[in-house]
């Protein structure tokens, strides 16, 4: 079948690699937000109030900073609110399905980087409006829009499905929803946090988007060996290929140029391997997948 070629599967050493780095992050942020409903019930604050210990040390707000508890503009994003489900559930969910989609295509370090730049510029670019404010911000928000705003950017035009209010499904661009998530944000900002109406800090979400945009334009457009990988995905090819093409090597004595048309269903053959290193095998749409088909037949005589 179609779906058991090799080139259809990730090689082992990718699958492991996929799922490490979005792993990790996913356990020591869940483990650390149990930590934090722990402390609330077994050691509540004066008056039944929560416990204040982790957001007093490692939440972002600008008297934290000014006290320079600065690791607080990276330890912030391991804390989530503990007075509803919803803010960590949306961003461990963002956090697994754009995480395991962008680790193979940059692998664990450089996907760190980006996470957590996002997480740090977010941060700054939190307290560059409220440094004088007493406000504390949590969440892994503005690193999960760093790799939306990548993802965005890497994939525009590839239609994916979201779950509104987590029920209702919604098929989408994602270029039409970096623009109307990047317009939110600015407009809640203006309207909302700045005027001191709302307590959801869109100035991190906008930092985390600049990262993701930056880091796609200058680091992974203008890395060398990403262009490589994109240009020529190292994709094993299937063994019908292999044996049908050495036999055609042993058995023909005549060297025949490559037609135009073979040419071009060659390009597009890559295109799609590379569409599949990327971002697997269902994201191929009906007309890609008859391509592969017609490929295996032209290709190798």
């Amino acid at each position: 079948m179609l779906y058991d070629r090799p080139y259809m599967r990730q090689a082992p050493e990718a699958v492991a690699k996929q799922t490490s780095a979005v792993t990790i992050l996913l356990i020591v942020t869940i483990s650390i937000f149990v930590l934090q409903q722990v402390l609330n019930v077994s050691f509540p604050g004066t008056g039944g109030r929560q416990n204040s210990f982790l957001t007093d040390w490692f939440a972002l707000s600008a008297d934290n900073f000014k006290d320079l508890k600065v690791w607080t503009v990276f330890s912030y994003a391991f804390l989530h609110s503990t007075t509803t489900i919803l803010h960590i559930l949306g961003n461990m969910l963002g956090l697994f399905f754009i995480g395991r989609i962008l680790e193979p295509m940059l692998g664990k370090q450089q996907f760190l980087i980006l996470y957590f730049s996002g997480a740090v510029v977010g941060a700054l670019t939190y307290l560059l409006f409220h440094f004088n404010g007493n406000n504390t911000v949590v969440g892994a928000s503005a690193a999960v829009f760093a790799l939306l705003a990548f993802f965005c950017q890497r994939h525009p035009e590839q239609p994916i499905t979201l779950l509104l209010f987590f029920i209702i499904p919604l098929t989408v661009k994602p270029k039409w929803l970096f623009w109307g998530l990047l317009g939110y944000s600015i407009y809640a900002l203006i309207f909302t946090e700045l005027s001191g109406t709302a307590h959801v800090a869109h100035s991190a979400h906008l930092g985390g988007f600049l990262v993701g945009v930056l880091y796609f334009r200058f680091v992974y457009n203008g890395n060398s060996s990403f262009t490589a990988t994109r240009k020529r995905p190292s994709i094993e090819m299937p063994e019908w290929f292999k044996r049908r093409n050495k036999t055609a090597a042993q058995t023909s004595y005549q060297v025949n140029r490559p037609t135009a048309s073979n040419q071009d269903l060659q390009k597009e053959v890559d295109r799609i391997l590379d569409k599949i290193n990327a971002s697997g095998f269902g994201s191929l749409n009906p007309a890609e997948k008859a391509t592969l088909d017609r490929a295996k037949d032209i290709l190798s005589k």
